[in-house]
């Protein structure tokens, strides 16, 4: 075998054996807490001795940084992911928070430690966090159209979806149930808050 794909096979490797390590972190952080959680839980929960885990991660912060970043890195993706041609406004949204809510419902250990540790936990800055997702929903609001179907700029929009939708997944991370929700049609309710609100009609 070639040394370039002897390189590769053990970067795939290491990344593979990278990413069960911050599974099974996800797991003993929502089970125990961060705080509580030890690097010798974490071992035991990947079947890796203590000594073994430090080849990948220095500390447990050092792993919670790395859910952080595969979390935004995967939300973020959700915006670059094809869209049929022909769409509508109203169903590229929905195909948009449907995917973001599927993404977010794998990742529900990772998203309770974030809400537990709360937002100076959750990103290095500003610019990797919240702010970064609501300038990428502003433009995806602004190119689908939303000034022929909003009565808000795209940048007021974005925060006003922003907060539908963690209220509508939040209950999946906080409450421990076995019941699993329905991305399609948790987005298409939250896409109906969104464009026709929670009042009732005027004289219904």
């Amino acid at each position: 075998m070639a040394p370039n794909s002897k390189s590769a096979r053990r970067a795939r490797e290491i990344e593979h054996t990278r990413r069960d390590i911050m599974d099974a972190a996800a797991r003993v952080f929502a089970g125990a807490g961060f705080h509580e959680a030890t690097m010798q839980a974490i071992a035991g929960e990947v079947g890796f001795t203590a000594a073994s885990l430090y080849t990948y991660f220095k500390s447990k912060d050092e792993i919670y940084a790395a859910l952080v970043d595969e979390f935004r890195g995967a939300f973020l993706a959700t915006f670059d992911a094809h869209l049929p041609a022909g769409l509508t406004f109203e169903q590229r949204l929905e195909l948009l928070i449907q995917r973001q809510f599927e993404m977010a419902f794998a990742r529900r250990q990772a998203l309770r430690i974030m809400f537990d540790l709360g937002p100076r936990h959750r990103c290095r800055n500003d610019e990797d966090g919240p702010l970064a997702l609501l300038r990428r929903m502003t433009e995806f609001l602004a190119a689908s159209g939303a000034a022929e179907r909003l009565r808000c700029p795209p940048e007021e929009a974005a925060r006003v979806l922003f907060g539908i939708t963690q209220a509508t997944f939040l209950p999946w991370i906080t409450e421990s149930t076995a019941a699993v929700p329905d991305p399609a049609r948790h987005a298409a309710h939250v896409v109906d808050l969104f464009l026709r609100g929670v009042g009732r009609p005027s004289g219904g």
